[in-house]
């Protein structure tokens, strides 16, 4: 069987393999598209009927529509009606999504035994606001209002059973569907190495055909078409100086013809004052070929035909053609590169020089050069720092998310600036204000990364100072009224989320008039220092005591679960505000008034929280000083 002949056969065999190979991935390809298509139909399915549940327990439940309105019955208030309404309303929106995702009679079965019920308790509930309306008494409504649950509580008893059924069904069938996809996979997988086997046979032959149609000739062209592309121009020159060969970078390079070329000395391309001297390193260089050949690198000065004086490098070998010794120069034009290193030494003495601090790093962030000024910053020494990447500077205080924006702005713009604390060397964290800048190739990927730093210690002390002239009292080091509205604020938004309470504690002292008129404003100073150190003792960690303005003061109590801690921690407080001052004319007794409010029962925002505590406070001294009261006391008497 000839060469030829099994290359075909071989070729063949591959062409089948390779279709088979592609019948292979399509077929694979399908069945993993149906895996994720059925696995996608289970999720979405699990996902809207085990939420529409959710929220028809939640809603309609104890905790939800039936809750609201047998306390409505109850209270017979008004205030619980637009939980009723928004809670009913959920409800119909739940069940009416669940039926778009009902698959089976027995579920559409269960949501109509259950809607059914829904509108039962609907027009009970319609029915009830006319009984309330007209003046019946809470009991007298309920008899004419009770519904049965039985239905609705086996109907969403049915549903959930049924999701939790057909969940496992589907998981179970994809699970199936993905096993039988795998074992074709891995059926498949076994004209690989074949495929592999063949492919490397078909190489061998080919290869031993192309070896096989090379001659000398095509050798010869091929040697020639490499020196005539070469970027670097080609001289062959004889030990007389004559020009013998030369490639088309030579032509372009000294801007002469060939044909004018090969009729000049190779001193002709040099400047008339280098001519002499070069004649005798020729001389040299062809009388040491007789002992061994040598190769010489160096510079030279070039002239073209219109007369520009170039530099370029050469690189010299030599040869031996019919018995003669040849010189073989390889010039290359180095003006740019000249230019680039005056530029490149400039800007090294520019980098050295500046003051202000200068890191650079590789693509891997490495540490690959840095000016003094950033030793100076850092503390470390360049040794230190050579080879090591910018996180040595860590100083704790960012999270690897905030390091993690950092490189993801460099991927995206080339460039970020902000604000990070770094360690210096003596253990101190210190802010700087950095700027890091991508430096990339011509095909765009990031090779090197540039970053300026400022040290912003002394800004930051003085945006500290007014922080906290702007947010704490200054005598007592308490938060101010802002700040303790922020914090109101805050609490009262987590509050919400969490279903939890918030209290507000206005503080005003009794008798502290006295002992300002008596001893001056520096025992009064005095004495409101002591106040803030006992109300900060006396409260939780999570609570903010603040001074509001002269004796006048407030608690915050975060997340609270239960009212009655809050009349523990007020007695707490008041207990410790009974303080008493020495006088030359008797002792002057202080106490302090308290007046609590409680979100969301006494009000929807911080003034009205802040107020209806101070009108609380107000009536706690009208009840004789020295105690608390509660809003929710006295709200009715208010009007």
């Amino acid at each position: 069987m000839s060469l030829r002949s099994k290359i075909i056969a071989i070729t063949m065999i591959a062409t089948t393999l390779m279709v088979l190979l592609v019948f292979f991935v399509f077929e694979s390809k399908s069945r993993i598209l149906s895996v994720e298509a059925q696995w996608h139909d289970f999720n979405e399915y699990a996902a809207k009927s085990n939420y529409a549940l959710a929220r028809i327990n939640t809603h309609f439940g104890y905790g939800g529509f039936i809750h609201y309105f047998k306390n409505y019955i109850l209270h017979q208030t008004d205030d619980l009606l637009p939980k009723i309404d928004e809670n009913l309303h959920e409800t119909y929106h739940a069940i009416e999504e669940y039926r778009s995702l009902s698959r089976s009679d027995e579920e559409t079965q269960a949501l109509e035994s259950l809607l059914h019920v829904v509108n039962i308790y609907q027009s009970k509930y319609k029915f009830a606001r006319k009984l309330i309306a007209e003046g019946n008494t809470p009991r007298e409504v309920e008899i004419h209002v009770q519904v049965n649950d039985t239905p609705a509580l086996t109907a969403i008893d049915f549903l959930t059973r049924n999701a939790l059924e057909q969940s496992r069904k589907r998981e179970w069938e994809t699970s199936m569907q993905l096993a039988g996809t795998i074992s074709f996979i891995d059926l498949g997988a076994l004209l690989i190495p074949v495929i592999a086997l063949v492919a490397g046979l078909l190489i061998i032959f080919i290869r031993r055909i192309m070896e096989a149609n090379q001659n000398t000739t095509a050798a010869k062209a091929y040697a020639e078409s490499l020196v005539e592309a070469a970027p670097d121009a080609w001289l062959i020159v004889d030990s007389d100086g004559y020009i013998s060969g030369v490639n088309a970078r030579t032509v372009s390079m000294f801007g002469y013809s060939k044909e004018e070329i090969l009729d000049m000395k190779v001193e002709s391309l040099m400047p008339p004052r280098l001519r002499h001297q070069h004649v005798g390193q020729r001389t040299t260089f062809f009388a040491k070929l007789l002992s061994r050949p040598i190769d010489k690198s160096g510079d030279l000065i070039a002239i073209s035909k219109d007369g520009r004086e170039f530099p370029v490098e050469i690189s010299l070998s030599h040869t031996r053609k019919n018995g003669l010794s040849l010189a073989i120069a390889a010039m290359r034009d180095v003006s740019r590169k000249r230019k680039a290193e005056q530029r490149l030494r400039l800007t090294q003495q520019v980098f050295e020089i500046t003051a202000e601090p200068i890191l650079i790093t590789d693509s891997e962030k490495h540490i690959l050069d840095m000016n003094d000024a950033f030793c100076r910053l850092t503390g470390y020494s360049r040794e230190e720092l050579m080879g090591q990447t910018p996180a040595m500077l860590s100083s704790g205080r960012h999270d690897a998310d905030f390091y993690q924006s950092i490189w993801q702005s460099l991927e995206n713009n080339d460039h970020w600036q902000g604000e990070v604390w770094n360690r210096h060397k003596d253990g101190e964290a210190r802010p700087n204000l950095v700027t890091i800048s991508g430096v990339k190739n011509d095909s765009g990927q990031a090779t090197h990364f540039v970053a300026t730093y400022s040290d912003i210690s002394s800004l930051k002390e003085n945006e500290d100072r007014l922080e906290l002239l702007a947010h704490f009292d200054q005598l007592t080091s308490l938060p101010n009224r802002m700040l303790f509205h922020d914090r109101l604020r805050g609490a009262r938004a987590r509050a919400h989320r969490n279903q939890t309470i918030v209290a507000v504690m206005y503080v005003d002292l009794d008798g502290f008039k006295a002992v300002n008129d008596t001893l001056g404003h520096a025992a009064g100073d005095q004495l409101l220092g002591k106040v803030a150190a006992q109300l900060r003792a006396c409260v939780r960690e999570d609570d903010t005591v603040a001074r509001l303005g002269g004796d006048e003061f407030a608690v915050l109590f975060n997340g609270l679960e239960d009212a009655a801690l809050i009349e523990q921690l007020a007695e707490r407080i008041v207990n410790s505000l009974n303080i008493c001052v020495d006088c030359d004319s008797g002792p002057l007794q202080v106490s302090g008034s308290a007046g609590i409010s409680i979100y969301p029962l006494d009000g929807e925002n911080e003034d009205s929280l802040l107020e209806r505590a101070d009108q609380a406070m107000y009536e706690a001294k009208r009840r004789g000083k020295r105690q608390y009261c509660f809003y929710g006391d006295i709200k009715n008497n208010l009007g």
